[in-house]
């Protein structure tokens, strides 16, 4: 990989904001730091965060150390697309998910941003 970060590392990175266990800030900054702050946000909001979500909203999340990278990558892929194709319908829902997961992790993006600014 050499030193060059790129968005599959930043999105790996970020996945970690969603596993069951304590989030390690500091590694996560270490990643997003080589990349501009409001791309760090665009990809936490728009890719990781559609994809990894749900897996803190249930009472026993599958997963809890890591999500697969290839996979994680694969199924970021796939909401770009539909965002892309999608009718007016999928859009309304799509803004409504985006508006929930903003306010859901608010305090993450915060931790994280913190650690960003420093």
């Amino acid at each position: 990989m050499g030193n060059q970060l790129t968005d599959i590392d930043l999105c790996e990175a970020l996945s970690d904001i969603f596993v069951d266990n304590e989030v390690d800030y500091e590694y996560i900054a270490s990643v997003a730091k080589h990349f501009p702050l409001e791309h760090v946000e665009m990809v936490f909001f728009e890719w990781v965060a559609p994809v990894c979500y749900t897996n803190g909203l249930t009472p026993v999340p599958p997963v809890w150390t890591f999500f697969e990278r290839e996979q994680l990558w694969e199924d970021i892929q796939l909401i770009r697309q539909k965002k892309k194709t999608e009718n007016k319908i999928e859009k309304i829902k799509m803004n409504i998910r985006q508006c929930f997961l903003r306010r859901y992790l608010a305090k993450d993006w915060q931790c994280l941003k913190d650690k960003l600014i420093d």
